[in-house]
């Protein structure tokens, strides 16, 4: 059986360590989501660190192997004018880049280094347990040949053994001795990261220079015993099995002084789970006019409509237009009369234009959909808090396919007008169990709805909390833009990223 090496002319190697970036990526994300680390961070981090990883490695390999070089174009991959890709890469040259690239990254990000490392060590090992394969299929990283190879070939299956059999000999598959090895390390720190109350921010990176450093410095002395020409040496020195004994003291010495030192000290990884998952948001909370559906030209045309017959002296100005967005019509109709019964007469004046012509102006804003039914079976409670009234409020949602994915409507006439912050709180007391909430609105008085729900539950020292976020597409942008306190985006599914679902 002879074992192909390429996929549609990808070599089986580089197929390998994508795989493992991908499997890394995947596992950070996750982790990253109870550490409280947004995921765009994560994947702008792969793409910024993995480049520099692999240039790294290459130029690490390189740098022990001059003698195999004749010109740049074999630096990069080149021979003969051909591309034959970059079979000569060296862990530790990338694991070095990835330790200086990471830091700068964090800081620039304002993030915590010690928890980006928490995630970044399992990808570490991840990335090692398949890019070994890729060793495997290069017919790299072998070691000493087998002294009983009847019994070897029983034991493994043929493909691997026949893969291993190099120089009219077969040799030891040390890839997959430090494949496996790697994988229990992996084990170790997932069950580790659970089940213990001792470990500390940070303390994942030194494990993981433990255990790495003892499995290399096995296999790294496996290895001189098979292809002579394979390890890195710089004279007589093993450089890779040298760079093992540093990691091992590095990784002691730093939990040593990380558990035994106050100045190293840092806070326990279970009590920053605990303390992200206590302030998840669990509860998003929508205006409706202006945040989800566009409705700014069904409201102008029903003013109009209504102030044509009542006030046809009037000239309605599109400055007037703009201010009767956002508050309630009795709000908007007491500004011209204050006959409590011609009010009343308008708006349902109003009201029935509205109706009658909903269909016709009215459309969701991009994202609007799909974002609710993203919150809705990532498990998140989804409520609309209107100045609307509550049925005309459902047929909108209901005419733009969104209301199955909402689980309770408060409208005009069942509260107080925002800014009170009094439908926040009965949509959030209508749930059992919501503590922490996020109201979107595109208004001030949306914004400052969200900021008084919370300030109601801090000074009523209430359990629970809720943030505000307003819409960059809002027509009063500017004077939302710099309420302090408040979330902005310029898309709808941007809230994902804010609340981290």
């Amino acid at each position: 059986m002879t074992l192909i090496d390429s996929i549609f002319g990808i070599r089986l190697y580089a197929i390998c360590i994508l795989i493992g970036i991908i499997l890394a990526y995947l596992a950070g994300v996750k982790e990253g989501k109870k550490l409280g680390i947004n995921k765009n961070f994560i994947f702008y981090g792969v793409v910024i660190t993995v480049p520099c990883a692999i240039l790294g490695a290459r130029l690490w390999y390189v740098l022990f192997n001059l003698k195999d070089f004749d010109s740049f174009g074999e630096v990069c991959g080149f021979r003969n004018g051909k591309f034959e890709g970059l079979s000569g890469l060296a862990i530790h040259g990338g694991l070095l880049a990835s330790l200086i690239v990471i830091p700068f990254y964090c800081k620039k990000n304002n993030v915590s280094l010690y928890k980006v490392l928490d995630i970044v060590a399992p990808g570490f090992l991840i990335g090692q347990i398949c890019g070994r394969y890729g060793n495997f299929f290069n017919h790299e990283l072998y070691g000493p040949v087998i002294q009983h190879p009847t019994a070897f070939q029983e034991f493994y299956p043929s493909w691997l053994t026949d893969n291993m059999f190099i120089g009219g000999a077969y040799h030891h598959p040390t890839f997959l001795y430090e494949s496996c090895l790697n994988l229990l390390g992996l084990i170790f720190i997932l069950i580790l990261r659970r089940k213990s109350k001792k470990l500390q921010s940070g303390d994942i990176i030194f494990i993981y220079l433990i255990w790495y450093g003892i499995v290399r410095f096995i296999t790294e002395t496996l290895r001189m015993g098979g292809d002579a020409n394979d390890p890195l040496m710089l004279g007589p020195i093993h450089v890779s099995r040298a760079l093992s004994i540093i990691g091992i003291i590095t990784g002691i010495t730093m939990l040593i002084l990380k558990h035994n030192v106050q100045k190293f000290k840092t806070v326990s990884y279970a009590s920053i789970i605990e303390a992200v998952e206590k302030e998840r948001i669990d509860t998003v909370i929508f205006d409706l006019d202006g945040t989800l559906l566009n409705t700014k030209s069904l409201i102008d045309h029903s003013f109009i409509y209504t102030f044509q017959h009542y006030f046809p002296d009037k000239e309605i100005t599109q400055e007037d237009l703009d201010s009767f967005f956002g508050p309630t019509l009795e709000e908007t109709f007491s500004r011209y009369t204050k006959d409590t019964k011609l009010i009343n007469e308008m708006i349902e004046y109003y009201r029935a234009y509205n109706k009658e012509h909903h269909d016709e102006f009215v459309k969701a804003f991009p994202g609007a959909k799909s974002l609710l039914r993203s919150l809705h079976y990532k498990g998140y409670k989804v409520c609309v808090v209107s100045s609307k009234v509550k049925n005309m409020v459902e047929y909108g949602l209901e005419h733009n396919g969104m209301l199955k994915y909402v689980d309770f409507i408060i409208g005009e006439g069942q509260i107080k007008p925002k800014p009170d912050p009094e439908g926040i709180i009965i949509a959030m007391n209508h749930f059992a169990f919501a503590k922490n909430a996020i109201y979107v609105g595109d208004n001030p008085s949306d914004i400052y709805a969200g900021l008084n729900a919370n300030k109601y539950y801090q000074d009523n020292k209430i359990d629970k909390s809720c943030k505000s976020c307003g819409v960059s597409y809002s027509l009063k942008y500017d004077k939302i833009k710099d309420i302090e306190g408040a979330y902005m985006i310029s898309e709808l599914e941007q809230l994902l990223d804010v609340i981290n679902a």
